[in-house]
């Protein structure tokens, strides 16, 4: 009985999350800190009971052994950090990042593709309809960090129900290209379209295999090459202004209302790395980090740090890899390269439908990108980035072929088609949708 209630309730908790992501581009009060955690410790609960009675077969074990050892090494990392926490703000940010370092929990959820089709359809039912009482207060460069289940829909487009795709289109089109000021909803948003341009066209090639593998090899590794470029001193790819002549400014307006203009070339995230690996080395917390209670310290943000925390300290930064390496060090670097190098392998190298394909490459794009953002918080951004791990590691979803895939999503618009879904997962014969 209280199996099914949890599995009842899950669903549910998209629309906090997501209400959770806008809140600081409001100045209305949207609960309090207290409130907040009390309501996201309830969701990671429903979560964690949920995983304790699911049954997760032999094969998907196997794969998920590295989110198994990266989840047990956060933990591990929340813990410790009771203890190198020293004051009031340390407690603070162990009690907010912890919670963001336990989504990984969502993982071991969308193994099941009867949850992850529930949670997109309370989404599409219910959390977009609400944002009717939440946009309204809310600049456009926003609605973006609401919507991100959107880009995970977008790459199911062409097999889409009519009324499904106009939804997908039309989100899309405001969330990610409403603001173009706000580049990473653009990225983040724009990444499946290209993705369905490049390879869904061409699915019936046999180039167009090889390709999708060697796509999903130059994500993984491009970013540590470049890396690796930067601290030799031979390219640094964020330096964009000593390679590309010319001004590229843009005039868009800012959070207060006031027209702004924004360099693109501007170097934001070299001076992050600079300062964390320096703060790394200080204090010799490299290997294992410094627990999600403490941040690196900065020179940048001092004056801000200290007027707050009385330490020149920042907790998070922009870039994510930045904060597990400052949180878990190398190695929750190294669990968290193989969690999405195993995650989008599994999807592209052992699916037999396109779509797992594309969604492993997805996850492979985010991790690229985490070297250049995709901060750690517990927001929709992060919780849609491990439904889609835990979508690649679904031996269920991966098997399924092309056909059986557009049955399950048609489920997520319609609950006949939903429950003839269900039929078939219980191993029943239902006939395929024409």
């Amino acid at each position: 009985m209280f199996k099914k209630t949890i599995e009842k309730i899950i669903p549910f908790t998209v629309l906090p999350i997501a209400v959770f992501s806008v809140q600081f581009y409001t100045s209305l009060p949207v609960g309090n800190t207290a409130f907040w955690w009390v309501v996201n410790a309830l969701i990671l609960f429903t979560y964690f009971w949920e995983v304790r009675y699911s049954y997760i077969s032999r094969e998907d074990q196997q794969a998920i052994r590295f989110l198994k050892w990266y989840l047990l090494w956060n933990i591990f990392s929340i813990v410790r950090g009771i203890f190198v926490a020293e004051i009031y703000w340390d407690y603070k940010g162990l009690v907010s990042m912890g919670m963001a370092l336990l989504l990984p929990l969502v993982a071991y959820i969308a193994l099941n593709p009867d949850r992850v089709q529930a949670i997109l359809a309370f989404f599409v039912k219910y959390t977009i309809p609400f944002a009717v009482l939440v946009f309204p207060f809310l600049s456009i460069g926003s609605w973006g960090w609401y919507l991100f289940p959107i880009s995970l829909i977008m790459i199911f487009l062409p097999i889409l129900p009519v009324r499904g795709k106009i939804l997908v289109i039309i989100v899309t089109l405001i969330a990610g290209f409403g603001d173009l000021g706000t580049r990473s909803h653009v990225l983040k948003y724009g990444m499946p379209v290209i993705l369905l341009l490049v390879f869904y066209t061409t699915r019936y090639f046999t180039l167009s295999g090889q390709l999708m593998k060697l796509t999903q090899k130059v994500l993984i590794v491009m970013p540590l090459l470049f890396f690796v470029l930067a601290v030799s001193g031979i390219f640094e790819i964020f330096k964009l202004g000593d390679y590309i002549k010319g001004d590229m400014m843009e005039t868009r307006e800012g959070d207060d209302g006031k027209v702004v203009e924004e360099d693109l070339k501007m170097d934001t995230r070299t001076f992050l790395y600079v300062e964390v690996l320096q703060s790394a080395k200080k204090h010799n917390y490299w290997l294992i980090g410094r627990s999600p209670a403490r941040g690196n310290e900065t020179v940048a943000f001092a004056g801000w740090a200290e007027r707050i925390t009385g330490r020149p300290e920042r907790l998070k930064n922009e870039v994510g890899i930045l904060n597990v390496f400052t949180w878990t060090g190398v190695v929750g670097i190294v669990l968290f390269l193989f969690v999405f190098f195993k995650g989008s392998f599994y999807a592209v190298y052992h699916s037999n439908n396109i779509y797992s394909k594309l969604i492993g490459l997805f996850v492979a794009f985010h991790w690229a990108y985490s070297w250049a953002e995709n901060y750690q918080g517990f927001d929709m951004n992060n919780f849609v980035l491990w439904l889609m791990i835990g979508m690649c590691f679904s031996s269920s979803f991966r098997k399924m072929n092309d056909t059986q895939v557009k049955l399950w999503v048609w489920g997520i618009f319609d609950q006949k088609v939903k429950e003839r879904f269900k039929r078939y997962s219980k191993g029943e014969l239902v006939e395929s949708i024409q």
